[in-house]
């Protein structure tokens, strides 16, 4: 079946820049089905919303992983194939943003599911001194995909982040490469959470308390 459509209607296109942001977060796109893993019912349900909404009633199996996760799965070949035609290349060190998300809308709309699954509000208060430490972090193997969120949040939400930074991770006695993008800063929190945020509900949560502890008694 052809998909094209959906890139041709605004509203779809936004519900599609959601799914492949999960997609290409905490999921997966391989040569038999296309899943989704999160220990958050509230973004798998969303997940399950949104593919109902484009493509209609689908046989999702759902499923926990042995590390807790929990898991929406579907194998539709004509859909995973929609995908692949729009990002041929789902492996995490070779992310790239799809180019039809080329809107403040559908940029939105992506980063704010990205940031569900990649970001990190990280709220620190160190007891020996006092100081408080605040940071927003996204996490991405992809360097390329991170150099085009920084520029994306400067040029179109005015949000400054910080340079790039490069980190070596150990899985099964095995060394990955991973970058992480960070934004400090009052005023960049606020306009995050004003023109992007999450949906994510314990991360609206974490990030409204980050900009509150900014207020002294």
């Amino acid at each position: 079946m052809d998909y094209s459509f959906i890139l041709q209607d605004s509203q779809k296109s936004q519900i599609l820049a959601r799914i492949l942001a999960h997609l290409m977060g905490d999921g997966c796109v391989t040569n038999k089905y296309f899943a989704y893993y999160n220990k958050e019912e509230f973004l798998l349900e969303k997940f399950e919303r949104d593919l109902c909404t484009l493509f209609g009633k689908l046989h999702i199996i759902k499923g926990q992983v042995n590390s807790g996760t929990f898991f929406r799965m579907i194998c539709n070949k004509d859909i995973r194939l929609f995908f692949l035609s729009i990002v041929d290349n789902f492996k995490s060190n070779y992310l790239r943003l799809p180019l039809f998300i080329n809107s403040k809308e559908l940029q939105k709309e992506f980063l704010k599911s990205f940031y569900d699954d990649e970001g990190c509000v990280a709220l620190r208060i160190f007891t020996k001194t006092g100081e408080i430490k605040r940071n927003l972090t996204l996490s991405s193997n992809s360097l390329f995909l991170l150099q085009e969120i920084k520029e994306i949040l400067k040029l179109n939400f005015n949000i400054t982040s910080n340079r790039i930074i490069k980190s070596l991770r150990k899985r099964n006695g095995r060394e990955f490469v991973n970058y992480v993008l960070s934004i400090t800063g009052k005023s960049n929190f606020e306009r995050f959470r004003d023109l992007i945020g999450f949906y994510h509900p314990s991360k609206i949560e974490r990030l409204n308390k980050m900009i509150s502890s900014y207020i002294r008694k």
